[in-house]
């Protein structure tokens, strides 16, 4: 099979937090139909940049945490974009990008713009859904002030999905027309709503050098007699203890493969690890319930009982799996433990198998060997359970302006999602912008673009394929509370030291990362 190495994303690492950002007075604004008092604030009248009169002025602020080359990607749509709202709209649209360093730093500043009630808050970011649990929070109870409901524009009459054809919007656009589990992200908050659109996706895949497997495999399973298929149906179907005993068989025989091997396997997320392998073992891990108060909080639903029990056995079972060296080689370690990701390792032959997200294996591509590509073997036989991961998108209602203002300018925040998402652009930014999201919509999948990415043969179509046809829908998306990130910090935090110390006890381990999570539950 062809591989190449796709132009990797460089993160910027420089901070505008001025630029873009929305100003206290408003702007001038798209006239408002007052007579309209849904909860959609009021229909918005579009009117042709043929008729008479200048175009209205409207500036929104989209902070992201986007590389340059999916900057350079995007920015050609945006620009396409504007064109089409002034031609359509008769509305002169600027959207500022703003860049962030990474996801913690643009929900540190959002929470700080919030916090100051200052209006430093963009109309539209990037986000990860639990952050935007603690954008909710921060509201008070104010439905709406900050986060804005989504379903009060996917649904709209006016400007729902499918009703602007010339955004790419079809009229036969529906929900229907987007992955089940990437909306659920935006659902599963402590009120209901759709506050996250999905844009980009990724789950957790296995990679794997093939050569190196061959090499094992004659000795471990000489049956298969090289065959590629039969190598193939065996590593699409391993489960977790099938998995172990072949790290078991690449650590004997490790020189045949790189005396320098150090780890059979490299799992990128140990928050991954801990919660994926809990859904795939049907141990309850988080939800949201309603206090004696009435209100609807997170609670830990692994920190007794049961289910605390059966998560204390699996970590336990993990630590001996990792303190079992064959042959001087750790059966797998974990970012945590290492401190860097699996790539580097498995490019240089220290590592047979790296596990981590799709949305960046691009970094482990490599023309030394040839690579192979597999489901993460699940803890438990036939019980495959994936997170899904990717870049969602937030709408923000920003209390320092006024109510028209707001209108306008979340009504175009919520045109750009809808272009930005149509079958085509959303294809075409995770194809050739990213490193290796996939789109968001069925329809993407049908788009030339992706067949010929199919027809190409490389890596990343392999993945595609496995990302579409073998996990599914087989995906679990946990809820968000506040306090939820801190919660999956911490069950991170636990696979980490329990690996990596042996002067505590795996239940003081667990006891500890539950008080901390527990103080920070709202």
């Amino acid at each position: 099979m062809k591989q190449k190495l796709l132009k990797l994303t460089v993160l910027s690492g420089v901070l505008f937090l001025a630029m873009g950002c929305s100003s206290n007075e408003p702007i001038s604004q798209i006239s408002i139909d007052d007579s309209d008092n849904s909860e959609n604030g009021g229909a918005v009248s579009e009117s042709s940049s043929s008729n008479k009169g200048p175009a209205t002025k409207v500036e929104i602020s989209f902070w992201h945490t986007f590389g340059q080359t999916i900057q350079d990607n995007l920015k050609p749509q945006i620009s396409k974009f504007q064109e089409l709202v002034l031609a359509n709209d008769n509305v002169d649209l600027t959207v500022n990008l703003v860049p962030e360093s990474n996801y913690d730093t643009i929900k540190e500043d959002i929470s700080k713009g919030i916090e100051a009630g200052q209006g430093n808050i963009p109309t539209l970011a990037v986000a990860y859904p639990d952050h935007v649990a603690d954008y909710i929070e921060a509201e008070g109870g104010q439905d709406g002030k900050y986060v804005v409901n989504l379903n009060d524009y996917i649904n709209n009459e006016q400007y729902g999905l499918g009703k602007e054809s010339f955004l790419g919007d079809v009229a036969n656009d529906s929900l229907e027309d987007f992955v089940p589990a990437y909306l659920e992200c935006g659902q599963k908050f402590t009120r209901e709503g759709q506050y996250t659109f999905p844009y980009m996706k990724s789950t957790e895949a296995m990679l794997y050098n093939y050569d190196a497997v061959v090499k094992v495999l004659a000795h471990y399973k000489s049956e298969f007699q090289g065959a590629e298929n039969a190598i193939k149906n065996y590593m699409d179907n391993l489960d977790w203890d099938e998995f172990m005993e072949l790290c078991r068989q690449v650590a004997t025989y490790k020189d045949e493969i790189n005396p320098a091997l150090a780890q059979a396997a490299f799992y990128d997320s140990d928050s991954n690890m801990f919660i994926s392998q809990l859904y795939q073992s049907g141990i309850d891990y988080a939800s949201i319930v309603t206090n004696e108060a009435g209100k609807k909080v997170g609670h830990i639903d692994f920190a007794s009982g049961e289910n605390r029990t059966k998560a204390e056995a699996m970590v336990t079972k993990l630590k001996s799996e990792y303190d079992e060296i064959v042959n001087g080689v750790h059966l797998f370690t974990t970012k945590g433990v290492f401190s860097t990701y699996g790539s580097d390792s498995f490019k240089n032959v220290e590592s047979v198998f790296t596990i981590g997200s799709t949305g960046g294996s691009g970094y482990s591509l490599t023309s030394s060997f040839k690579i192979g590509v597999c489901k993460v073997p699940p803890m438990v036989a036939n019980h495959p359970s994936y997170v899904t991961q990717g870049p969602d998108l937030c709408v923000f209602n920003n209390p320092a302006l006024s109510e028209a203002a707001n209108k306008t300018k979340i009504l175009y925040a919520w045109k750009l999602i809808k272009y930005l998402t149509n079958s085509e652009n959303n294809c075409r930014i995770c194809l050739l912008g990213s490193e290796g999201y996939l789109p968001v919509r069925e329809s993407s999948y049908s788009e030339d673009l992706y067949l010929e990415f199919l027809d190409a043969g490389e890596i990343q179509a392999d993945i595609a394929n496995l990302v579409r046809d073998q996990i599914g829908n087989n995906y679990f998306n946990a809820p968000c509370f506040p306090g939820s990130a801190a919660l999956r910090k911490e069950c991170g935090g636990i696979i980490t030291e329990v690996l990596s110390t042996n002067d505590k006890t795996i239940t003081s381990i667990f006891d500890t990362a539950i008080n901390n999570a527990t103080l920070m539950i709202k």
